[in-house]
C-alpha cells in the first residue's frame, strides 16, 4: 500500500532472473562472434542486452514508488548513458557508465530511487560506474575535468524526460564545448597523455592494453572527442561529410575501431571477465584460432600481432593528422609567435621550441630530401623539433621523394647522426613520417615487428628508437657509461649502429648476421670511409658480445678476456660497444637494466680496457690480488706488536690463501672483511646467512657462509629453498676455500612483495635456509608443501626456441663449462643443480636466469678432484642426463624428480 510520497512494498525483480538476462545477452553475443560477426556487430549486440535490462530494472524500480513521486521522477529526471556504454561500443563484460540526472525540484524522490536502481543493478550482474547529479553541477565539472567532459560526449538517453535530456545536451554543447574547441582539445590530449604515461602505455608494447596503449581504442575516442568539440558530432562519417576527414581517413577509423572491438570481445569472451590486455598466451591463442600460417622467420602469432600494430599505426596517423590539423593557432598567436622566432640556415626559423620553413621555402623543403635533411639537422643542433603541420606535409609529400641518397644527403644525414641531445626526437620523427625509411630501407621490414620472446616489451622500430634516446640520456650520467659515452669521439658511427643493431630480426637467420650484411650495404650507401664502416659492421654484428660474456661467462678468466680484447681492437670500439649494450639493454623495456646488469657490464668494460690500455692481464689480476689482500690484512689486524694481532694477521693470511681468487677479485674488501669475521665465528656443522635488500635493484641478498661438514650439495639445497619460497633466483656467486668453508650468494626477486622485502620475511627464509642445509628440513619437503607447484602442468612456453645443453671445455681453463637454454619456470634451477649434484659435478661458479633473447643458466663445474671433465663419453653422459631431466621437467613439472 502506497502513501502520497511514499514507496509501496512491491518486490523488485528476482536477482536470478535479471543476471539469466544479463547472461543470455552476452551468450547472444558471443554467439554471434562465433559466427563470425564483426566487431560492431557484437558490440552492438551487447549494448542492446544490457540496455533492455536496465529498461526493465528502471521500470521496476520506478513501479515501488507511489504514482505522485512516479510522475515527479519522469518529468524532471533521466538516466543517460555515458562513456562506452554512450557510444553503444560495450565489450562483453565491460563496465556500465551512467548519469543520473535530475531537476532541484525532484532531488529527494530522485535520489531514493536511484539508490534504489543502483542497488538493483549491482544485484542484476552490472559492474557500475555512475554518477548522480543536477545539471548546473555536471556541466561545472565538466569544465574543468576532461574526463567528465568527454564522458559527456557521448551521452545518450536511456531512460526519464527527453524533454530534460535535450535540453542537457544542448547546455552542456553551448557552455562546455562551443567557442572552447581549441582549449577542449589541448586538455583532452592532455588527459590522454597523462593516462598513457600513467599506465607505461607510451610506445607499441609488445603485450598491449586494448583500451590505453598507443593505437588503441582511446585514440579513436580522442579524435571522436575532439570532432564533437570542433563540429558538434562525434560519428566519423559524420566528420567526413562536414569535410573534417576524408574517405580513406574514415575509413582507416572505422576499420581500426571495427578490430579492436572483435577483439577486445575475443579477450572478454575467452577470459569470462573483463580483459583488455592482449597477453602472450592470449596472442599465441587467437593466431592459432584464426589459422595465421608462419612464413620465413615469421611466426603465426609474430604475423598476427604485426598485423595488429599496424593497424594501430594507420589509425594513429589519422588521429595525429586530425590533431595537428585543429591545433594550428589563431593568426594573432601565429603572428605574435613569429616576432620571437630568429631565422636559423637561412630556409628556417626557429623559436618557442620549433623550428619551421620560412613560407617562401615551405614547398622547397618538403619536396627535397635534402632540405628536409637541413631542416632536421638545424633542430636537432639547436634543440627544436619542427613544427607539427610542416612535417605533416612532409609526409603527405614522401611518396614523391627520390630513393636515391644523393653525396649531400648521405653527408647530412650523417651529421645528424653525430647530434645528441634531440637525436631521438629527430629520427622519431623521421620515422612516422616515412622519411627514415627513404635513408634506411631496412627500416621498411622493421615497421611494427614482433619480437615474441620474454625479454623485449616492444616492437623492433620501437625498441630501435628508443635505444637511441636511451644513448642520449648516458650524456648527463655522472657515472661510467656516461663517462663513456662522452669519450666516444665518432658519436655518429654509435648512433648509426645503435639504428641497425636489430633491423636483422625477422628471418631465417640470425639477425646478427643479417645485421652485418644489413651494415655493410649502409656504409656503401652513406659513402662512410673504410675504417668508420669496419667499425659500424663490427659494432651491429657483436652487439650481443658483451652482454652474453657478462652475464653468462667468468669475468676473472684470462684466456676469454685477452681473447675478446684482440676482437674489439681498440679503445675508442670498446667504449662504443659498451654504450651500444647499455643503451640496448636499457631500451628493452622500464626496469631491464638493473643495477647488477649495470656491475657485471661495467666490470667487464673495466677488464676490457686495462688490456686495451697495455697492461699484461695475468700481471693486472696478480697486482689487483695483492692489493685486495693486503688492505684486507690491514684492515683486519691493524700492525703492531700485541701477539693477539700477529696471530689474527697469521689467520687472515691462511684464508686469504684458501679463498679462490675469483672471490678476492670480485668481492670489495670491506665485503671480505665481514665474511671473515663471519668464517671465525662459525661453529663446526655451522651456517651463517646474512639478508639484505637492495632498494636501487629491488633484489633481495643472501649471503651463505657454511662449514665444510654440510656444505655437500649445497647449491641445489638452496636453490630448492628460495624456489619453494616463490623467489626468482637472478644470479648467484659460488665460492668455495680450500678447506671446504662455503661463501655463496644468491641474489633473487621476491614475487611475494612490491617494493621493500620486510625484514621479518627474509630472516624467515634465512632461518629455512639453515635449517635445510643443517639437515633439519628437506627441500623436497618444502616443494610438496608450495601450493605454487601443486601438480599442476607447466605452462606453455613463450619461444619457441629449442630446449638444448652445451657442454664445452674451449672457453674457459678454470672449469668445464655448462650452458643450459631453457624455457624459464619456477623449479628449472632445483632440477639442473639437482642433476649436476646427482652426476658427482662441483659448481664453482653459476650465471642464472640472464634473460637474453633466451634465459640461459651458465655453470663453471668440476669434477670430484677440483678438475675440469675432459673425457668425452663422460661429457656426453653429462649433456644427455641434464636433457632428459629438463625435458622431463618441462612435460611434467617438478614432481618428476621428488
Amino acid at each position: 500500500m502506497s502513501t502520497a510520497t511514499g514507496t509501496v512494498s512491491a518486490p523488485p525483480p528476482p536477482n536470478a532472473e535479471n543476471r539469466a538476462r544479463l547472461a543470455e545477452a552476452r551468450a547472444r553475443a558471443q554467439r554471434l562472434f562465433e559466427g563470425g560477426a564483426t566487431g560492431v556487430q557484437i558490440a552492438y549486440a551487447v549494448s542492446e542486452g544490457v540496455e533492455a535490462l536496465l529498461g526493465s530494472l528502471y521500470a521496476a524500480a520506478l513501479a515501488r514508488f507511489s504514482p505522485a513521486d512516479q510522475a515527479l521522477i519522469a518529468e524532471h529526471s533521466a538516466m543517460i548513458a555515458v562513456g562506452g556504454t554512450g557510444r553503444g561500443d560495450l565489450a562483453p563484460y565491460s563496465d556500465v557508465d551512467l548519469l543520473f540526472l535530475y531537476d532541484a525540484g525532484a532531488e529527494r524522490a530522485f535520489r531514493d530511487f536511484a539508490g534504489q536502481l543502483v542497488r538493483d543493478c549491482w544485484d542484476a550482474g552490472f559492474k557500475l560506474g555512475h554518477s548522480i547529479r543536477n545539471p548546473a553541477e555536471t556541466i561545472s565539472l565538466a569544465k574543468g575535468d576532461p574526463q567528465v567532459a568527454t564522458a559527456l560526449v557521448e551521452a545518450r538517453l536511456l531512460a526519464g524526460s527527453r524533454i530534460r535530456f535535450d535540453r542537457f545536451q544542448r547546455d552542456v554543447y553551448r557552455k562546455v564545448f562551443r567557442g572552447r574547441a581549441r582549449t577542449c582539445l589541448e586538455a583532452f590530449v592532455e588527459s590522454r597523455d597523462k593516462e598513457r604515461n600513467q599506465t607505461g602505455a607510451s610506445g607499441y608494447e609488445l603485450e598491449p592494453d586494448l583500451k590505453k596503449s598507443l593505437g588503441g581504442l582511446r585514440d579513436l575516442h580522442l579524435l571522436r572527442w575532439v570532432g564533437y568539440a570542433f563540429y558538434g558530432t562525434a560519428d566519423f562519417e559524420s566528420l567526413r561529410l562536414k569535410g573534417a576527414l576524408t574517405r580513406d581517413e574514415a575509413l582507416t577509423l572505422i576499420n581500426a575501431h571495427d578490430f579492436l572491438l572483435r577483439l577486445r570481445a575475443d579477450l572478454h569472451f575467452h577470459a569470462g571477465k573483463s580483459q583488455d590486455v592482449l597477453t602472450r598466451d592470449e596472442q599465441l591463442r587467437i593466431a592459432e584460432q584464426r589459422g595465421i600460417e608462419p612464413t620465413p622467420g615469421m611466426r603465426p602469432v609474430e604475423r598476427f600481432m604485426r598485423e595488429y600494430f599496424r593497424q594501430g599505426t594507420a589509425m594513429l596517423q589519422v588521429v595525429r593528422r586530425f590533431l595537428v590539423t585543429h591545433s594550428r593557432l589563431p593568426i594573432i598567436r601565429r603572428m605574435k609567435r613569429s616576432l620571437i622566432m630568429h631565422r636559423v640556415n637561412g630556409m628556417f626559423r626557429a623559436g618557442d621550441g620549433h623550428i619551421e620553413a620560412l613560407p617562401r621555402y615551405r614547398a622547397q623543403v618538403c619536396s627535397r630530401l635534402e632540405s628536409i635533411l637541413k631542416l632536421y639537422c638545424s633542430g636537432a643542433m639547436y634543440g627544436y623539433v619542427p613544427e607539427p603541420s610542416l612535417v605533416e606535409q612532409i609526409r603527405q609529400n614522401v611518396p614523391n621523394l627520390s630513393h636515391q641518397l644523393s653525396d649531400e644527403s648521405a653527408s647530412l644525414f650523417l651529421r645528424l647522426m653525430g647530434c645528441t641531445g634531440r637525436l631521438g626526437a629527430a629520427l622519431r620523427s623521421l620515422y612516422e613520417c616515412g622519411v627514415l625509411e627513404l635513408i634506411v630501407p631496412s627500416m621498411v621490414h622493421a615497421r611494427c615487428l614482433l619480437q615474441f620472446n620474454q625479454y623485449h616489451h616492444y616492437t623492433v622500430d620501437e625498441h630501435t628508437l628508443r635505444t637511441i634516446e636511451e644513448c642520449e640520456r648516458f650524456d648527463h650520467d655522472p657515472g661510467p657509461i656516461g663517462q663513456a659515452y662522452r669519450q666516444v669521439r665518432n658519436k655518429r658511427i654509435l648512433h648509426l649502429a645503435l639504428l641497425l643493431h636489430d633491423l636483422g630480426k625477422g628471418f631465417e637467420e640470425d639477425h646478427s648476421e643479417v645485421g652485418r650484411v644489413l651494415a655493410q650495404q649502409m656504409a656503401e650507401r652513406l659513402r662512410l670511409p673504410d675504417r668508420d664502416a669496419e667499425t659500424l659492421v663490427f659494432l651491429v654484428h657483436q652487439h650481443l658480445k658483451l652482454a652474453t660474456i657478462a652475464l653468462r661467462r667468468d669475468l676473472d678468466d684470462q684466456k676469454m678476456l685477452v681473447a675478446l680484447s684482440q676482437e674489439i681492437g681498440s679503445p675508442e670500439t670498446l667504449r662504443m660497444l659498451y654504450v651500444l649494450t647499455a643503451a640496448d639493454i636499457s631500451g628493452v623495456g622500464p626496469g631491464t637494466f638493473t643495477g647488477w646488469k649495470a656491475e657485471l657490464l661495467t666490470a667487464l668494460y673495466d677488464r676490457l680496457m686495462h688490456i686495451l690500455s697495455g697492461q699484461r692481464p695475468a700481471q693486472q689480476a696478480t697486482d689487483r690480488l695483492q692489493r685486495i689482500s693486503d688492505q684486507v690484512r690491514y684492515e683486519f689486524a691493524p700492525l703492531g706488536d700485541d701477539p693477539d694481532s700477529a696471530s689474527q694477521r697469521e689467520w687472515v693470511r691462511e684464508q686469504l690463501g684458501a679463498l679462490p681468487p675469483h672471490y678476492v677479485l670480485a668481492v670489495p674488501p670491506d665485503r671480505i672483511l665481514d665474511d671473515l669475521r663471519a668464517i671465525r665465528k662459525l661453529a663446526p656443522g655451522d651456517v651463517h646467512v646474512e639478508p639484505s635488500y637492495d632498494r636501487e635493484t629491488e633484489c633481495v641478498e643472501y649471503r651463505i657462509i657454511a662449514d665444510s661438514a654440510v656444505s655437500d650439495g649445497c647449491f641445489y639445497k638452496i636453490a630448492g629453498t628460495l624456489t619453494a619460497k616463490r623467489m626468482e633466483i637472478i644470479a648467484a656467486q659460488i665460492s668455495t676455500t680450500t678447506a671446504g668453508t662455503v661463501l655463496d650468494t644468491f641474489r633473487v626477486v621476491d614475487r611475494d612483495f612490491q617494493g621493500e622485502v620486510p625484514q621479518d620475511r627474509m630472516d624467515e627464509v634465512a632461518a629455512l635456509i639453515r635449517s635445510v642445509l643443517t639437515g633439519r628440513t628437506d627441500p623436497e619437503t618444502l616443494f610438496q608443501k608450495s601450493r605454487r607447484y601443486g601438480g599442476s602442468r607447466p605452462p606453455a612456453p613463450i619461444s619457441d626456441l629449442p630446449m638444448k645443453v652445451v657442454v664445452g671445455n674451449d672457453a674457459s681453463d678454470r672449469g668445464t663449462i655448462i650452458d643450459v637454454f631453457a624455457h624459464d619456470r619456477t623449479g628449472l634451477l632445483y632440477t639442473i643443480t639437482r642433476g649436476l649434484y646427482d652426476l658427482g659435478l662441483s659448481i664453482s661458479l653459476a650465471k642464472i636466469s640472464t634473460h637474453f633473447d633466451q634465459v640461459v643458466d651458465v655453470f663453471y663445474v668440476t669434477d670430484a678432484n677440483g678438475a675440469r671433465v675432459t673425457d668425452e663419453v663422460r661429457l656426453s653422459q653429462v649433456r644427455e642426463e641434464l636433457t632428459h631431466r629438463i625435458a622431463a621437467f618441462e612435460t611434467h613439472g617438478w614432481q618428476r624428480f621428488v
